[in-house]
């Protein structure tokens, strides 16, 4: 995800691994993604989207600005990914794949509600007796984090998905390197000697949203109980709690930025953000050249540099001009 960058008056980057490949986003800049094509060539582009957060206005006030930065990031994120996954199939990588069926994408809202939202709280509920807020949410938050640990722990079975996990360690390396104020020409070198690890990274900030959601959505309860007289059940509860979301990260996306700011000189910061680089240790591998070539290709594409020789160019949907020269 896009963070606060340290260095010369760089741009500010971030991204996300996707198929055989990187999404870099820079501030000011541009996204692009970067994918290995199976003849073994760096296939790229820049990806072009109306966002929230260049808009200004509300979207730049705090709280706010996280979540539009996240939406954002997420339209970005599933662009590049669908590309990818079109590129990484078929190596053309010429738009016309499809993100998935709506049924198929409902079914997975669906049960990530079920599992991630109400089964929680049902169970807290019960735990809890159905009266104490703080307690449930409490009770609830736990079994969330244990479940998200246990699905990271579960899909890093899966070589495919280690193969992503060794992008996400290619995006960090070549930001880390960009950011200790690499020459251009030599990122990917000094990117290779970089940790795979990060504490703006987005596994951090969703462990840090269940955690922030805890306190947030005891005080929530709390107030809808009073209304109401007596408990909430927990299918009225998700059906409140989820449009509350965006705030929840919102403050979340703030406080790791706060925590990011001070890590060198505060221990509490370094305290704040151990246990997201845990789990990072669970969602990065080290990279090699090959990835480290991809995600530097991407950066630089991004910031609006020549992505680098050998990296094939694809244009925009319905723009037949290269990327580079738009």
């Amino acid at each position: 995800m896009p963070g606060d960058g340290r260095g010369d008056g760089k741009p500010r980057t971030g991204g996300q691994a996707v198929i055989e490949g990187v999404m870099m986003r820079a501030v000011p800049g541009g996204a692009a993604v970067a994918v290995r094509a199976p003849d073994g060539t760096i296939r790229a582009r820049m990806i072009r989207k109306s966002l929230l957060g260049p808009r200004g206005g509300l979207w730049r006030k705090p709280v706010l600005r996280g979540a539009a930065n996240l939406l954002d990031t997420l339209r970005l994120g599933l662009e590049a990914l669908s590309w990818s996954a079109d590129v990484a199939e078929s190596g053309n990588g010429d738009g016309k794949r499809q993100g998935g069926s709506f049924l198929t994408t409902a079914l997975g809202i669906l049960l990530a509600v079920v599992l991630f939202a109400w089964l929680p709280l049902r169970l807290a509920m019960l735990a809890a007796g159905g009266e104490h807020n703080l307690w449930i949410n409490l009770f609830a938050g736990l079994i969330r984090v244990a479940a998200f640990f246990g699905y990271v722990a579960a899909i890093s079975l899966v070589p495919a998905i280690r193969r992503v996990f060794t992008f996400h360690g290619a995006e960090h390396q070549t930001i880390h390197a960009w950011e200790r104020g690499s020459a251009e020409e030599s990122l990917e070198t000094a990117a290779l000697a970089e940790a795979p690890l990060h504490p703006r990274c987005g596994t951090s900030f969703l462990l840090l949203v269940l955690l922030v959601s805890i306190l947030f959505y005891a005080l929530v309860d709390t107030a809808a109980a009073a209304m109401a007289g007596g408990t909430v059940e927990a299918h009225w509860r998700v059906l409140y709690h989820l449009p509350l979301l965006p705030l929840v990260m919102g403050a979340g996306y703030e406080i790791l930025k706060l925590v990011d700011r001070n890590l060198d000189r505060s221990p509490v910061a370094r305290a704040a953000a151990a246990p997201g680089m845990l789990l990072q240790r669970m969602t990065t591998r080290k990279a090699g050249p090959d990835e480290i070539a991809v995600a530097a290709a991407a950066l630089r594409l991004a910031v609006g540099l020549d992505p680098g020789a050998g990296v094939s160019l694809s244009a925009e949907d319905g723009d037949d001009r290269p990327a580079c020269d738009r």
